[in-house]
């Protein structure tokens, strides 16, 4: 049990290399919520499948939204302006 416990659950240190980001980076994402832990008495440790899951989804959710943005999707729809006389001034319609 004891072995099977250490495969899938690693320190701040091993997450970190298995990233090749630095431990405080570990820390400030734990500490935003943005990865998933447990404590082990005073050590944090990371589930390597939950972390991949949540930063696969982080991804996704990314690729998404800058795909929404790169169609224009979210900007919004212009009316039709009324034409331009030559004079500049516009023309509202028929008003008798």
């Amino acid at each position: 049990m004891k072995g099977r416990f250490h495969d899938h659950h690693v320190s701040i240190r091993e997450l970190a290399e298995l990233l090749r980001v630095s431990t405080d980076t570990i820390r400030r994402a734990y500490r935003r919520g943005d990865l998933p832990a447990i404590r082990v008495k005073t050590a944090l440790r990371f589930d390597l499948e939950e972390v991949h899951r949540v930063m696969q989804s982080r991804a996704d959710a990314y690729r998404s939204a800058r795909r929404c943005a790169a169609s224009g999707a979210r900007r919004p729809h212009r009316e039709a302006q009324p034409p331009l006389s030559q004079t500049g001034a516009q023309f509202l319609g028929n008003e008798s």
